[in-house]
C-alpha cells in the first residue's frame, strides 16, 4: 500500500512539474521532431559536441541549421555573425586571418564536457531567453531537455557528400558568375594568391591555389587546378585546413561577399527586401543550397556544357611506367625492377570521349587530378595509392573509379542487362584485347556501326520450340527479329560497339551459352542438348527444359523491360482449339452468389 502511494505522490509531482513548467508536452515529444521537415534537403544536422559524444549524457541534438537561418532572417535579419565567429587568426597557416565559422563564439576547452555543455546552453539557450523576453517565438528554455536532445529522432544524420554535388554544370555556373564579378574588387578566396605566368583570364585563381613552401604563399598557375581534396583532408594540417571548413569559409564567404554587394546596390535603390531574382545573383547561404538534392547529369546535358580543359589529351595511352633509359617504344611494356614484366599493349583511352560520362572529373580521379601512375605504381604504394597497384587501379570490378568498375555499372542498364544479368564468371573472359590494343599515336579510334544480320543459314529467321506441345501449340520465336533488335540497341551504345566490334558470335552467346557457335546454324546444339532433365535440386545452375526456356526468356524480357510480360503466357504459347473452347465457356458461366 504504500508504494502504491508513493508512485502515486511521484506521479503527481511529476505532473504538477510538467503543468508548471508549459502545460501537457512530454519531456521527449513525437510530434517535435515530426514538425521537422523531412524532405532530404532539410534534413536537421544531429550535432554532439565534438569529442563528447560518446560519454554525453543527453543524446545529441537534432539541430535543423535552415530553420534557425530563416528565423533569424525574419526575426532580426542577420546573418552567419549571429551565431558563428566568422574571422579568426590561425598561426599554422600562411595567413594572418582566415574565415571560419566557428560555433560556439567563446573560447572553450573541448576536452572539459562541463565547458563544452556550458558554451553551447550559454549561446543557444541564451538567444532563445532573449527572443522570449522581446516577445517573439523562440525555442525551448533550460529544464525542457528533451525538447531539444530528443531520444530516438525520427531523422537520420545529414550525411553531406561533396564529390557528387559540385559537378559539370555547377563549376560551369560558377565560371560564368566570376565573369560577371566586380574585377576591382577582392574576390580571392584565400585573400593573397600570387598568379604565376600566363593565365586564360578566366580568374580561376579564385578558388585554385597551391601552397609554395620557398614563396610560404599561395601561388597560382595555368593548368594546375587540382581537386580541394588533394590539399584540405579530413582533419586540419599544416598550411591547410580541413575539407569541411575551407569549403565552408571559401564558399559561404564568397556568396556572402557577393550578397553584401546586392544589398548595397538595393540600399542605393531604395529597397531592403531580396526578390527571388535578386537571390539569384549571389550563392545560397543555406545548407539545401549547396547540399540539397540533385540529379545525375546526362550526357547529352554534359555535351552542350564548355569542355573543361586543364591541359589534358584527348587520347592518352595508358600503360604501366616505362623507366627513360631502357630505350622501350612508346607503348612498350618492360619490367620496373619491382614487378615482372607485364605482355599486355597499351590502352588507347579516349580521355575526351569520357568526359561526358562522367559527372566531374573526380569522377574517376577521386583524391588528385594528378596521372594515375603518381599514386598507383606498379607494386602499389600505401601512403598515395592505399595500396592500390596500376593494373588492380584500372581492372577492380568493385571499385567505381575502374575502368571494369565502371563498365560493370553501365551493363546493368535494362538495354544490356539480358545478356549481361548472368554471373562474370559464366561471361567469355576473351575482351582483354578490347582495350589493350597498343599505342594510339594520338588518335582517337571509333568502333564501327555492326551490320544487321541477314543470312538464314546462320541466324534462323524463325525457330519452332515444341517443350509444351501437350496444352498449348508450338511457339514459333522471331529468332532472326531478337537478334537484329539486340545489333540496334549495341550500335546505341559506344562502349557495347567497341567491346562487340568484330564479334558475332557476342549476340548468340547471350542465349546459347557456354556454346562454341560454329558456321552453321544447324550444328548449334539444342538446348535440350543439356537441359535434358527434369528439375534437380542438387544441380540448381541447370534446370530442365521447360524452366531453362521461361528463365531465359521471360527472365530477359523483365531484365530489359519488354513485351510480353512474363505471366502473359498466351502471347508466347497459343491455345489450342479444345482448351481456347474450355476457356470461352468457362468465361461465359454465370458465377453463383
Amino acid at each position: 500500500m504504500r508504494d502504491t502511494v508513493r508512485k502515486s505522490l511521484l506521479m503527481l509531482a511529476g505532473l504538477s512539474l510538467v503543468l508548471i513548467s508549459g502545460g501537457m508536452q512530454p519531456l521527449f515529444p513525437g510530434d517535435v521532431i515530426g514538425e521537422l521537415p523531412t524532405d532530404p534537403a532539410r534534413i536537421p544536422v544531429i550535432a554532439p559536441p565534438p569529442g563528447l559524444s560518446a560519454s554525453m549524457d543527453r543524446p545529441p541534438v537534432p539541430f535543423n541549421h535552415d530553420r534557425h537561418t530563416e528565423a533569424l532572417k525574419r526575426t532580426k535579419s542577420q546573418d552567419c555573425a549571429a551565431c558563428h565567429l566568422l574571422q579568426q587568426a590561425d598561426r599554422r597557416l600562411a595567413m594572418p586571418e582566415v574565415r571560419i565559422f566557428k560555433f560556439p563564439k567563446a573560447a572553450l576547452d573541448e576536452s572539459d564536457q562541463t565547458a563544452v555543455m556550458y558554451g553551447y546552453h550559454e549561446q543557444c539557450v541564451g538567444c532563445h531567453r532573449k527572443m522570449s523576453q522581446k516577445g517573439k517565438k523562440s525555442g525551448p528554455d533550460i529544464g525542457l531537455c528533451g525538447k531539444c536532445h530528443v531520444r530516438e529522432p525520427k531523422v537520420s544524420t545529414a550525411s553531406w557528400a561533396w564529390s557528387p554535388i559540385f559537378n559539370y554544370s555547377r563549376h560551369a555556373k560558377h565560371l560564368q558568375a566570376v565573369e560577371k564579378l566586380d574585377p576591382r574588387a577582392n574576390w580571392n578566396v584565400a585573400k593573397d594568391v600570387r598568379v604565376v605566368g600566363e593565365t586564360t583570364g578566366k580568374r580561376c585563381e579564385l578558388c585554385h591555389h597551391t601552397f609554395d613552401t620557398q614563396l610560404n604563399r599561395l601561388v597560382y598557375k595555368k593548368d594546375s587546378e587540382n581537386s580541394c581534396v588533394a590539399c584540405h583532408k579530413k582533419k586540419d594540417e599544416k598550411n591547410a585546413r580541413s575539407m569541411k571548413q575551407v569549403a565552408h569559409a571559401a564558399c559561404i564567404g564568397c556568396h556572402m561577399k557577393a550578397a553584401d554587394g546586392v544589398r548595397d546596390q538595393l540600399a542605393k535603390q531604395g529597397r531592403t527586401e531580396l526578390t527571388e531574382q535578386d537571390k539569384k545573383k549571389f550563392g545560397p547561404l543555406e545548407c539545401r543550397g549547396c547540399h540539397g538534392e540533385h540529379k545525375d547529369l546526362k550526357p547529352d546535358d554534359i555535351a552542350k556544357i564548355p569542355r573543361l580543359v586543364r591541359g589534358q589529351k584527348d587520347v592518352i595511352d595508358l600503360s604501366l611506367p616505362v623507366p627513360e633509359d631502357s630505350g622501350a617504344a612508346p607503348g612498350q611494356l618492360v619490367s620496373t625492377g619491382v614487378t615482372a614484366p607485364s605482355r599486355m599493349k597499351a590502352v588507347p583511352f579516349n580521355h575526351k570521349a569520357h568526359e561526358s560520362r562522367a559527372q566531374f572529373c573526380n569522377t574517376c580521379h577521386h583524391h588528385s587530378l594528378e596521372k594515375c601512375g603518381n599514386c598507383h605504381t606498379p607494386a602499389g604504394d600505401p601512403k598515395k595509392g592505399a595500396g592500390v597497384s596500376y593494373e588492380r587501379a584500372f581492372h577492380r570490378a568493385e571499385a567505381r573509379q575502374a575502368c571494369t568498375g565502371c563498365h560493370a555499372t553501365a551493363k546493368q542498364d535494362s538495354k544490356c542487362a539480358g545478356c549481361h544479368q548472368r554471373p562474370s564468371k559464366q561471361m567469355a573472359s576473351s575482351s582483354c584485347a578490347g582495350c589493350h590494343r597498343g599505342p594510339s599515336g594520338g588518335k582517337a579510334l571509333e568502333p564501327p556501326i555492326l551490320a544487321s544480320f541477314q543470312d538464314k543459314d546462320k541466324v534462323p529467321a524463325t525457330v519452332r520450340i515444341k517443350a509444351l506441345q501437350k496444352d498449348y501449340k508450338a511457339v514459333d520465336l522471331p529468332h532472326m527479329k531478337i537478334v537484329n533488335k539486340l545489333v540496334s540497341m549495341s550500335n546505341g551504345s559506344s562502349l557495347a560497339r567497341w567491346f562487340h566490334s568484330g564479334k558475332e558470335q557476342a549476340f548468340c552467346e547471350g542465349c546459347h551459352h557456354k556454346t562454341e557457335l560454329l558456321q552453321s546454324a544447324s550444328r548449334v546444339p539444342k538446348c535440350s542438348t543439356c537441359h535434358n532433365r527434369a528439375f534437380d535440386p542438387n544441380d540448381l545452375g541447370r534446370p530442365g527444359l521447360t524452366g531453362a526456356y521461361h528463365r531465359q526468356c521471360t527472365g530477359c524480357h523483365e531484365t530489359m523491360k519488354q513485351k510480353p510480360a512474363a505471366l502473359e503466357c498466351v502471347k508466347c504459347h497459343p491455345l489450342k482449339e479444345a482448351l481456347q473452347a474450355a476457356a470461352g465457356l468457362i468465361l461465359q458461366t454465370p458465377h453463383r452468389k
